[in-house]
């Protein structure tokens, strides 16, 4: 079962500014592109809700689609010269905020959904000896310095909280370092050491996905690097201070990612260090698709031996027990996985 996260008003109200933004996008490449991208949003969302992987066809149509909106960005953004500047020796490392796990719930944990909370805790045991801090709408000032703009946008609701986070993401890594995770993330046998070791890091399947332009080259609810490589998130983190300054909507929900792709196009610098991350994770999308499902101890083995993090999502219910026997959803929340 779905929790009602969706209803009738948002729905039109996101099909509204889907429909908007595509307008948009053809008006600046070419208005024969209008029914490419719309019929590639609908291929990505009926791929989302049914989380089956895609065939030759569909990955052909959601290239073209990154094809068209490259082009967008390329137009807008190709001549950004980052003019927020940044200096390595500009923020002196703080011991306060040294090789922290940052995640975020906007409403504070305690007001998270039980999956949240098992998410989080697993983070919290996994990560240990290092410190997991949770962001929420009453702290995240005392981490991080966010334009004055940038909040008033945010407050007039033209920055949701979900693309805010996109920002908070990057300006905690490119001023402090460490590794952010979203909270839906469920960890076992996870090595935090490990990640922090990484000059850069995020989640990497290559090839794995096309849904986004990043096609499995990196996972934007993943990102990490220690403090003397903090300019990789302020770079990226300049594209998107720079798209939020000259727009008051978004183009494509996915709109970090091709930041992030024209980005790479422009900095061989990034290129070098996102290039540089080693594949990792690679059943990071499977639990999910399987936690209604009847445990099987197997099957577990398999997820976990090479994927220590594991993408969830607060957005669907699922039972506890099938046939009475316990899913792996039962299992997670009982702290038997």
């Amino acid at each position: 079962m779905e929790r009602k996260h969706n209803n009738i008003k948002r729905i039109i109200h996101r099909a509204a500014e889907e429909l908007n933004s595509t307008l948009k996008i053809s008006r600046e490449t070419a208005i024969t592109n209008f029914t490419k991208i719309i019929s590639a949003k609908v291929l990505n969302y009926k791929l989302n809700r049914s989380g089956n992987f895609e065939n030759k066809d569909d990955i052909k149509c959601l290239m073209r689609k990154h094809s068209i909106l490259m082009q967008y960005f390329e137009k807008r953004y190709g001549n950004f010269i980052g003019t927020y500047s940044f200096n390595e020796k500009s923020i002196p490392e703080d011991s306060n905020f040294k090789n922290k796990i940052w995640v975020c719930w906007w409403q504070g944990i305690d007001n998270a959904p039980d999956i949240v909370k098992k998410c989080v805790h697993s983070i919290e045991v996994n990560a240990m000896p290092y410190e997991v801090i949770v962001l929420d709408d009453t702290n995240y000032r005392n981490y991080v310095n966010v334009p004055d703009w940038m909040e008033l946008k945010r407050n007039q609701g033209i920055i949701t909280r979900t693309h805010f986070s996109d920002f908070l993401r990057l300006e905690l890594l490119a001023e402090h370092g460490g590794i952010w995770l979203d909270s839906t993330f469920f960890a076992s046998n996870f090595n935090a050491e490990e990640i922090i070791k990484l000059p850069v890091w995020s989640i990497k399947r290559p090839g794995y996905a096309h849904l986004s332009v990043a096609c499995g080259r990196f996972a934007n609810y993943s990102f990490g690097c220690n403090f003397e490589n903090r300019k990789v998130f302020a770079i990226i983190r300049d594209y998107l201070l720079e798209y939020w300054k000259t727009n008051d909507s978004m183009v494509d929900y996915l709109f970090l990612d091709y930041l992030i792709e024209l980005a790479l196009r422009h900095n061989s610098y990034l290129q070098k260090m996102l290039d540089g991350i080693p594949d990792n994770n690679p059943e990071c999308d499977e639990f999910q698709k399987i936690l209604g499902k009847e445990y099987s101890e197997k099957k577990w083995k398999e997820l976990t031996e090479h994927t220590q993090l594991f993408k969830l999502s607060w957005k669907q219910s699922y039972p506890m027990k099938v046939n009475g026997q316990d899913t792996f959803y039962g299992m997670m929340m009982n702290n038997n996985l």
